[in-house]
């Protein structure tokens, strides 16, 4: 009865959807004829009536159980850079409502990555000014963590257009704490429509829109012309936001791009994406001379997340007026676990650029500002469209799959510290 109850109740959705308020309301009244309640082994959720100030933005709700799981910083051990020890998993009571012009959205995916670390100790975000909370609360706090996610909306605040965002409508979205857990309250500006709440958009609001932004903001590759492509070297490049780099600039803008990785597997990854070049650092007599060879002119744009020597390579190999964009040096190993990656150690002091070239640092929450507002909405437009209609790939890392519910947010990140993903790295929030 269950099953043909959702299957009947979906069909009357899609059929509604467009009917505005009315809608909504009737596809309540369906649900409440249906007794449409499924338990299952995990987390169930009803869609019951509401009502609040006879707004009817909010006649449709679909709730959680009373409690739901979340990861937060434990205030005892605030500033430290270890994931598994610094933070504790804790229950909370699911948000009644949401507030003016916000959603509630329930998380399927979260992606995970080495700058969680750095919001996670106080690095930027609500932590680099306050302390963790104390006591754990169902809304977004001090302490929460996780930084991008996808999900579903379920609950609308008032304000909120019903025809805009739907309940049902999958969403992605940026965030300091708005990730690692199972449900989220959003404004709705923070909100990125997507076809589908499925593990490739987690990409799309860190990941991608780094890529994109880093290589259009600071790298201006836009200027360049299909008579005179840029050339392009990507550093880490068959990493979460290095392999989307590789395809922004080949697919988007025809560049000839060179990847830097550390495994034959990523090379091959690389290669079926488009690269032009690949070079193994940990196998590669020497990658300077490889690149050098393959790149005469230098390359005009660097895009570094890794740091350490493959970063110095980069700016030995600028073109006389080439940018050198970084976006993290995760090769120094965030989490002070393990320690500098030895095959990617600083041989020397950092060296800088010389005249003429140029070294930025890209730091996409500051994109809007940087860019400007309407820039950066079509930045993120032609973003979402790229990973929609392929022309950009999200390769997900396949350990990932085995990472399932909030503990799978500490197998992910452990992975992220061995350095063998392929691809991005997520952790997934399923309903049994």
């Amino acid at each position: 009865m269950v099953t043909k109850s959702l299957k009947t109740l979906e069909k009357m959705k899609v059929l509604l959807r467009g009917s505005g308020k009315m809608g909504q309301i009737l596809v309540c009244a369906a649900a409440a004829a249906l007794s449409f309640r499924p338990t299952t082994v995990g987390a169930a959720f009803s869609i019951d009536k509401k009502f609040k100030n006879k707004d009817t933005n909010n006649a449709c709700i679909m709730t959680e159980d009373k409690t739901y799981r979340k990861i937060m910083v434990d205030p005892d051990q605030f500033g430290s850079k270890c994931f598994d020890t610094a933070t504790k998993i804790v229950s909370v009571p699911v948000p009644e409502a949401a507030g003016n012009r916000e959603v509630i959205v329930r998380l399927t995916t979260a992606g995970v990555q080495a700058s969680d670390i750095v919001q996670m100790s106080g690095g930027y975000g609500r932590l680099s000014t306050e302390k963790p909370a104390k006591n754990a609360a169902s809304g977004v706090q001090p302490g929460d963590t996780g930084c991008e996610g996808v999900g579903i909306i379920t609950a609308l605040g008032e304000g909120v257009d019903p025809a805009e965002w739907p309940v049902g409508q999958p969403v992605a979205f940026f965030g300091y704490g708005v990730a690692f857990r199972e449900v989220t309250i959003l404004p709705v500006a923070d909100l990125l429509k997507v076809p589908t709440a499925t593990p490739e958009w987690t990409a799309l609001p860190v990941s991608a829109l780094t890529a994109a932004g880093g290589l259009e903001i600071m790298g201006k590759i836009q200027n360049f012309t299909a008579a005179n492509p840029a050339s392009v070297l990507v550093t880490g490049a068959a990493g979460g936001t290095g392999h989307i780099a590789v395809q922004w600039a080949k697919a988007m803008y025809g560049a000839r791009v060179a990847g830097t990785c550390g495994s034959a597997a990523k090379a091959d990854m690389l290669i079926s994406l488009g690269a032009d070049v690949v070079v193994n650092y940990r196998t590669s007599p020497n990658v300077e001379e490889e690149l050098g060879k393959a790149f005469p002119g230098g390359f005009d744009i660097v895009y570094d997340g890794v740091g350490g020597r493959i970063g110095d390579v980069g700016r030995r190999l600028l073109s006389p007026t080439g940018v050198f964009i970084g976006i993290g040096s995760v090769s120094e190993d965030y989490s002070n676990s393990k320690g500098p990656d030895s095959e990617n150690k600083l041989e020397t002091k950092k060296i800088g650029v010389k005249e003429g070239q140029t070294e930025k640092f890209f730091f996409m929450p500051a994109a809007a500002k940087m860019f400007g507002r309407a820039k950066w909405d079509d930045v993120i437009a032609r973003t979402v469209d790229s990973i929609a209609t392929g022309k950009v790939r999200v390769v997900l890392d396949k350990e990932s799959e085995k990472y399932s519910g909030i503990e799978g947010v500490y197998l992910a990140q452990q992975h992220v510290r061995t350095g063998h993903n392929i691809g991005k790295i997520y952790a997934s929030f399923p309903r049994d």
